[in-house]
C-alpha cells in the first residue's frame, strides 16, 4: 500500500506564482483536471482549481535538498545582482520546536507538586517563579532553557513514583496540546520558526510558516511532510542556516498502516 499525502494548507495568494513555476506549469497542463478539484481545506478559503493544481504538484513533482536549495538561490541572483526568491519543492521530517519560555512555564507547573521534601528542586522551581515574574520579561532563549534545564537535572536526580521520562513527557504533551510552538519575525509579521530534516541532509533547513496554521496542523511536533516554499537568503543573524524557506503550501505524508499480526 503507498503512503498518503493529506494536504494541510495553501496560501491562496501564492497559487498563481507556484502554477507558473515552468516544470509545475507542464505538469499540470499533462495532467489536465479530472478530477477537477483537490481535498477541502476547512477554514480556508481555496479556490477547487488551484487546490487540485497545488496538490498535484506536491504530489508528484520532485523534491529537492539542501544543496538543491542553495543552486537554486544561487541561480536566482541576476547578472545585475538583483534577486528573487525561488520557489522549491523540499520533502523530509518536520519539527516544531517549543517556545522556550512556555516550555520553562510548564516545567514548573508540572515539578511544583514534586517539590516540597526535594530542596534542589524547590531552589530550582523557585528561581525560575522569580525570573518569570521579571517585569518587562525580556531575555534570550538560552538564559530560559538553562532555568528549565535546572528543573529537569533536579527532578531526574531523585527516584520518583512516575514513569521514566514523566517530567518531559508532560511538558511536550502541554506545549503541543495548546500548540506552543517558536515564532519568529520574519517577513514583518511574526511566523512560526519550524525545521525541515531531508533524507540526504546533514543538517535540517529553516522554514516559516504563518501563525494562524498552528491550530490547523496535525497535532504532532514531528511529521514527515512535502512543501513548496520560496527561497530567501538568511535574514536572522542569530540563526545558523543559510537560507530560509518560506512555506507556501504544506502536505503531509502518512506511511501505510502496518497489517494486522
Amino acid at each position: 500500500m503507498p503512503e498518503t499525502l493529506e494536504l494541510v494548507w495553501i496560501d491562496p495568494k501564492s497559487t498563481a506564482r507556484i502554477r507558473k513555476r515552468p516544470p509545475w506549469q507542464r505538469l499540470v497542463d499533462d495532467a489536465g483536471r479530472d478530477p477537477p478539484a483537490g481535498p477541502e481545506l476547512p477554514g480556508q478559503t481555496v479556490p477547487a482549481e488551484d487546490r487540485h493544481d497545488v496538490f498535484l504538484i506536491l504530489a508528484r513533482s520532485a523534491a529537492t535538498d539542501g544543496h538543491g536549495v542553495a543552486a537554486a538561490l544561487s541561480d536566482a541572483v541576476r547578472e545585475d545582482g538583483k534577486f528573487a526568491p525561488p520557489l522549491v519543492l523540499v520533502a523530509g521530517e518536520l519539527r516544531f520546536p517549543f517556545d522556550e519560555l512556555e516550555a520553562l512555564k510548564a516545567a514548573v507547573t508540572t515539578a511544583t507538586p514534586f517539590a516540597g521534601g526535594d530542596e534542589p528542586l524547590k531552589a530550582a522551581v523557585a528561581a525560575a517563579n522569580d525570573f518569570l515574574k521579571t517585569p518587562g520579561l525580556l531575555t534570550a532563549p538560552a538564559v530560559v532553557e538553562g532555568l528549565t534545564d535546572r528543573i529537569r537535572q533536579a527532578f531526574g536526580r531523585v527516584r520518583r513514583a512516575v514513569p521514566s521520562g514523566y517530567l518531559d513527557a508532560q511538558i511536550e504533551r502541554a506545549l503541543l496540546e495548546h500548540r506552543r510552538y517558536q515564532k519568529r519575525m520574519f517577513g514583518g509579521a511574526p511566523q512560526l520558526r519550524a525545521l525541515l530534516q531531508g533524507p540526504s541532509d546533514k543538517a535540517p533547513m529553516l522554514v516559516y510558516l504563518p501563525v494562524d496554521l498552528a491550530t490547523k496542523l496535525p497535532l504532532y511536533q514531528r511529521f514527515r511532510a512535502r512543501l513548496i516554499a520560496a527561497a530567501h537568503l538568511s535574514m536572522d543573524q542569530f540563526e545558523p542556516h543559510a537560507f530560509a524557506l518560506e512555506a507556501l503550501a504544506l502536505a503531509r505524508q502518512i506511511p501505510p498502516a502496518a497489517p494486522p499480526r
